[in-house]
């Protein structure tokens, strides 16, 4: 394959894309390198935004100012730091559309006084053996408490979402202090991993903390995610992610300016105005 690209005055040789999604596990990850900005969905309910240390106390809003300190995470529109939730949030809200502010807070596990019960034991697995390796590196007492309310605040699509979403919270606070908790089981909170794979394979397994060997750059997320894995065999052991198959790297594609160039492909450039 030829790619003629026409490169206009001040153009560099190959630009980076503005921004890039890949999948990683159970997860969706956008970078916007220019940025210094990274978004992570479980595609679900949760999402996580880490920013390049360049942000560090230069940003505000509803996740802080990213200065390492939980004493003014409270800081509302206007640089004043409150104590109440409420006029936290409200100071936030956007002008368009409008909308009245919140006046009264109720917790899911008050509204839903059937499923407190509930929540509170199952939630019980944070503080119990199974993350007790977890207990000294990250505590589990905030995590506990978001997965009771969680647990009883989705009643739309079933408890076990809010609930499996909670865990999984406090199970990759753990992996980001090199703590790998296999949680999961085919009983509680399953990631069903059959689906990647193609009829008499089984490539795919869940991993608690996998990291993929692509063909592609692998530095652009660095943490250890769940999900889905393809465990490649010895001989071809990279995965190829614009095909989905394992491969050796003499076989991996080419990647320039977005465009896949397959093994023995060229890029022939036309340099204009320079």
């Amino acid at each position: 394959m030829k790619v003629t690209r026409q490169l206009q005055s001040g153009w560099t040789l190959e630009q980076e894309p503005l921004y890039t999604i890949h999948t990683v596990g159970l997860y969706i990850i956008v970078s916007v390198p220019s940025k210094g900005l990274t978004l992570i969905w479980d595609k679900h309910t949760r999402i996580t935004i880490e920013l390049h240390p360049y942000w560090r106390n230069k940003v505000c809003g509803l996740c802080g100012n990213f200065d390492s300190s939980e004493m003014n995470d409270l800081q509302i529109s206007g640089s004043a730091v409150v104590t109440s939730p409420l006029a936290f949030g409200n100071s936030w809200k956007t002008t368009t559309p409008p909308c009245s502010d919140v006046t009264m807070e109720i917790f899911p596990c008050e509204r839903n006084s059937y499923c407190s019960a509930w929540a509170q034991r199952r939630c019980m697995i944070l503080k119990g053996d199974t993350f007790k390796d977890c207990h000294l590196k990250v505590d589990p007492e905030p995590y506990y408490h978001a997965c009771v309310q969680e647990s009883c605040s989705c009643e739309f699509e079933g408890k076990f979402l809010g609930y499996c979403t909670a865990v999984a919270a406090y199970a990759e606070a753990c992996s980001d202090q090199n703590v790998c908790i296999n949680w999961r089981t085919p009983d509680l909170c399953p990631a069903y991993c059959d689906y990647y794979n193609e009829q008499g394979q089984c490539t795919w397994h869940y991993e608690a903390c996998g990291r993929m060997l692509t063909c592609g750059k692998t530095n652009y997320f660095q943490h250890k995610l769940e999900g889905c894995y393809p465990r490649c065999p010895r001989e071809t052991p990279y995965f190829d992610e614009s095909t989905g198959k394992c491969t050796e790297l003499r076989n991996c594609p080419c990647y320039f300016n977005e465009t896949i160039v397959p093994p023995g492909g060229e890029v022939i450039i036309n340099f204009v105005g320079w």
